[in-house]
């Protein structure tokens, strides 16, 4: 995964499904620790903050070595009390739901 930072939707261009993409050329990638804070996407979750994603491993590669704070945003009624995990997977910092923020303790 390669992050860019842009300053307007100009930067950016329309590629399969409609979707809006940054410009190579004409933007600026953003080395990964760089970043403050990663959102990162799943279906379910668990407290330890481990989830189940979309199934191509991207984020949890990308994650192995990143530094910065990651949060997941979902419902309450998508956490579930555990979730089957793998040594590669990668749990997330915080999750927030609409009752709240669970911060996940470090080395779950």
């Amino acid at each position: 995964m390669i992050f860019y930072r842009f300053q307007s939707f100009g930067e950016l261009e329309v590629v399969y499904y409609n979707l809006k993409e940054p410009k190579p050329i004409e933007a600026n990638k953003v080395k990964k620790n760089d970043l403050d804070l990663i959102v990162v996407p799943g279906l379910l979750f668990d407290s330890s903050g481990y989830r189940i994603g979309f199934g191509g491993g991207y984020y949890d590669r990308f994650l192995t070595d990143y530094r910065g704070q990651t949060v997941a945003l979902t419902s309450s009624q998508l956490l579930i009390d555990s979730i089957p995990k793998e040594s590669h997977d990668m749990a997330v910092s915080h999750i927030i739901t609409e009752k709240g923020i669970i911060h996940v303790e470090e080395g779950n």
